[in-house]
């Protein structure tokens, strides 16, 4: 599922449906061409190198700090159980836990 805000920024783009994998729309890439075309992208962009499949993992964390359920998580991301979202997508800030400790504050 694809928040509509994100494809109307990508169908400006040009090439569109070369970069941009869309479920159904064209034929499945190789993870290792997209991978490489991961790191081309960071690399003119000036972001440091990263695993492609860190965006799974930042995606997750980001729904869930913005108050998104964990079950909604899961789901959005494929898993068959929540305890694999929290596990091992699911990576708590900093500034997150000081919010909670924060609200520990409010109560006292």
């Amino acid at each position: 599922m694809t928040a509509p805000f994100i494809l109307d920024i990508l169908k400006q783009e040009k090439r569109f449906e070369e970069y941009y994998i869309l479920s159904g729309t064209s034929k499945p890439i190789e993870p290792r061409t997209m991978q490489n075309r991961f790191k081309a992208v960071l690399k003119n962009c000036g972001i440091r190198n990263a695993n492609f499949h860190l965006l799974r993992h930042t995606y997750a964390t980001v729904c869930i700090e913005s108050g998104f359920d964990a079950k909604t998580v899961s789901e959005l991301l494929g898993h068959s159980n929540v305890n694999i979202t929290l596990n091992r997508y699911v990576h708590s800030s900093m500034e997150t836990k000081r919010r909670c400790v924060d609200r520990l504050n409010l109560v006292a």
